[in-house]
């Protein structure tokens, strides 16, 4: 029974964890929404299209540069296909949110 219970409390410290790191993602993409709202803003003022492709390229391949850099330095596995699909749709909710202000 002893075992039973740490192996629950294991398993609480490990979600605990996860959940630390799920609030510091989500801060981090805040301040994130932040920072692209200030770039728009900036954009606006030069007279600069507020869609940039040419950017929206070179961070989805610095997201992808990070999965791989990941896998040489021996950390966790991360896919190109999870880290693309996932800074594709911050890109997209980004731009969403920038169009409609």
């Amino acid at each position: 029974m002893a075992k039973m219970s740490s192996e629950k409390n294991k398993l609480k410290e490990i979600r605990n964890k996860i959940d630390k790191i799920d609030d510091a993602i989500a801060d981090l993409l805040s301040k994130r929404m932040q920072y692209a709202k200030q770039a728009k803003e900036e954009k606006v003022r030069m007279n600069m299209p507020v869609l940039d492709r040419q950017r929206e390229e070179e961070v989805i391949e610095k997201w992808c540069e990070r999965a791989r850099r990941s896998r040489r330095s021996g950390g966790y596995d991360l896919s190109e296909e999870m880290m693309m699909k996932m800074v594709k749709l911050i890109i997209e909710y980004t731009l969403k949110n920038e169009m409609e202000e």
